[in-house]
């Protein structure tokens, strides 16, 4: 032992070399006052600074212990170095154990005199007898009581049981062998053991006997209580209360109150388990928290299961949760000419608002300014657009001013132009339009900045052909525009072919929606009279209310809120009501997850389709299954976006297919 604590206490070979002159061979054993003196003079250097090291909380802990014969020892280690020493003789009794059993005493030993070090914390406990690292992995119901109590008694530490062979285990091995033969292991081992359970925070009294009374008045836990006393039979026989339990039955225990136990974990009673999801959820934490929290700390058959209803149906989450994911991409079907089909926006550019207006077809854009933003200033540009272009048969915008005033819905009326509406505060509806006025005041502000003349700049942007396509203003116009670029005469003769833009148009989007649709989700679908959260304004919490009409657009539903007021809003800013147990609108099954979308598929501006599958969407399964297949490489026949990977079309490759 010393030889092994060498490299610590200085000077130490001084004090050994007389010691170390009777080890020679040939030497005359002779034990005088100076050998004696050395000695004493070695055990001291052992014990004290700097051999022994001073105790660092923020380091590992570990304990060292041995069994031999008589004794047990036990030291306590920080980065090998030790902390403190400790031996102890074993009485008759205890001398007579199995070697098994003594060295998990010396185990119990070495914990609970250094409790002060390590209660509380991770610590590793060393020792030479491979077998205990084996038992601590056992059922209870199979080793003897004797070692039940022993493992029982470890229940309120956590250690690391780690195996090191007796000749590198010096320091336990020679306290245990040299151990005090004043002090007596005083082991309780055979009295009956009370198991005190450790939680975060300290019941009170009154609390615990609360529970414990709960559990005395409650059937199912004294059916388990019943089979924890006179033992477990086969499943089949076991009490029917007590059968999910039957699993567990090796970690199941009472305390001496009579309430059941898991290992750590309290069994709570039927009654009261309602009050633990309450503490559980206290800080509204998601579901994931809470489930680690209560597998920490509690255990009854589904608790999982009841954990995930309680937080899911909490009202206060529920008015604070985070928006939906985005969804998938919807492809609105290409017209099938020019101008058939427009969308326009306002935006303001160095302090002056004007309209924005774009072909789906051939995304040819006008550009107008206005003086104001009155319905009657903006149906005068309008007018003077269309008789340049002709009038188009659909005109999407976001319904605000002016576009929801009676005098602008008359002016559709009667120039026969089929209005659509989007949602509010949701901008992606409009993507064709949101985009355009992003890209042409970027362009603009830009040539603005270089003090280039506005028109040219948007010329240029007209003239602008796409890959594999025509530019807008030749698929509008079927010819090239004469520009400042020189050209020959040949090119500015008129030449169009519709779908071929068409043809083009479908694989762009099935592109596009490939990297769009990466992160996005379909989410469950909804229908009438459902009870549901919804974003009155973005910035605030969610509000409750009714489903009152679904439509007319694609993701689009009419909400009447608490308050009486009605609000049309797309499908990202409205969430299901869980708070709910007898919703009959909506139920969340698999169907929904992966055919939910099954109204969001048809392409715009087929509402009515919508509609009708929004009202039976289980008699359009096979329909949408078949809509959710695309490739590349059959675009021409669909151009829906895949949403998972099972239902794509399984091509094989030309030389595996059948002569």
């Amino acid at each position: 032992m010393v030889t092994y604590l060498a490299k610590f206490p200085p000077h130490l070979s001084n004090l050994t070399h007389n010691i170390r002159q009777l080890l020679k061979k040939d030497s005359v054993w002779i034990w005088d006052a100076n050998t004696e003196r050395d000695f004493e003079l070695i055990k001291q250097a052992i014990m004290k600074s700097p051999c022994l090291k001073y105790f660092d909380k923020n380091k590992e802990v570990t304990v060292s212990v041995d069994a031999s014969k008589n004794g047990l020892g036990a030291v306590l280690l920080q980065e090998s170095q030790p902390v403190a020493y400790r031996s102890v003789s074993l009485t008759q009794t205890q001398q007579r154990y199995a070697q098994i059993e003594k060295e998990l005493m010396a185990v119990i030993y070495g914990l609970e005199h250094f409790n002060y070090y390590t209660y509380g914390r991770i610590v590793t406990v060393q020792t030479d007898h491979k077998p205990i690292l084996g038992l601590s992995k056992k059922p209870y119901d199979t080793i003897s009581p004797r070692l039940q109590r022993m493992l029982l008694r470890l229940n309120k530490y956590n250690i690391q049981l780690e195996y090191v062979p007796g000749k590198n285990l010096v320091i336990a091995d020679a306290l245990s062998r040299a151990h005090s033969t004043t002090d007596k292991f005083d082991e309780v081992l055979g009295q009956e053991a009370t198991v005190r359970i450790n939680l975060l925070t300290q019941d009170s009294p009154t609390k615990w006997e609360e529970i414990a009374k709960m559990t005395t008045d409650d059937p199912e836990m004294q059916d388990v209580l019943f089979h924890i006393n006179n033992g477990w039979p086969e499943k089949k026989k076991t009490k029917i209360a007590a059968q999910p339990y039957w699993h567990c039955k090796e970690e199941l225990y009472s305390t001496k109150e009579r309430i059941i136990c898991r290992g750590q974990r309290l069994v709570v009673p039927v009654k009261y388990r309602k009050e633990i999801l309450k503490l559980l959820h206290l800080s509204h934490k998601g579901v994931v928290s809470s489930k680690i929290k209560a597998k920490e700390y509690f255990y009854w058959p589904n608790i999982n299961r009841d954990v995930e209803e309680y937080v899911s149906k909490c009202k206060i989450c529920q008015k604070y949760q985070r928006e939906n994911q985005k969804e998938i991409l919807i492809n609105p079907e290409n017209p099938g000419r020019p101008w058939q089909k427009v969308a326009c926006d306002f935006f303001c550019l160095k302090g002056k608002e004007h309209l924005l207006m774009i072909d789906y077809l051939s995304k040819y854009v006008e550009l107008k300014p206005l003086n104001s933003t009155t319905a009657q200033s903006v149906i005068t540009v309008m007018k003077s657009i269309y008789t340049t272009h002709g009038i188009p048969e659909d005109l999407v915008s976001d319904g605000g001013p002016p576009f929801n005033s009676n005098l602008m819905t008359n002016f559709f009326r009667e120039w026969g132009i089929k209005h659509h509406v989007t949602p509010p505060h949701f901008p992606r509806a409009n993507g064709q339009i949101e985009r355009a006025v992003q890209t042409v005041k970027n362009s603009l502000t830009k040539a603005a900045d270089e003090g280039k003349d506005l028109y040219v700049v948007l010329l240029d942007y007209r003239i602008q052909p796409a890959k594999d396509m025509q530019s807008p203003a030749e698929l509008l116009m079927g010819r090239k525009l004469r520009t400042f670029l020189p050209s020959h005469p040949d090119q500015l003769k008129p030449t169009f072919d519709v779908e071929r833009a068409r043809e083009v148009l479908r694989k762009r989007q099935i592109i596009q929606n490939k990297y769009a649709n990466k992160h996005a989700t379909v989410l469950p679908v909804l229908h009438q009279n459902a009870k549901v959260w919804f974003k009155h304004k973005m910035k605030k919490p969610w509000k409750q209310g009714t489903i009152i009409q679904v439509g007319p657009q694609p993701r689009s539903y009419i909400i009447k809120g608490e308050d009486g007021g009605v609000f049309r809003r797309n499908k990202f800013h409205i969430q299901q009501d869980y708070t709910e147990d007898d919703n009959p609108c909506w139920s969340r099954t698999v169907e929904d997850l992966y055919n939910s979308d099954a109204t969001e598929i048809s392409r715009i501006p087929n509402s009515s389709a919508d509609s009708q599958v929004n009202a039976s969407p289980k008699t359009n399964k096979s329909k949408i299954n078949q809509q959710l297949q695309v490739s590349i490489e059959n675009c021409s026949e669909q151009s829906n976006p895949v949403v998972r990977k099972s239902s794509r079309n399984i091509v094989k490759p030309v030389r595996y297919r059948d002569n």
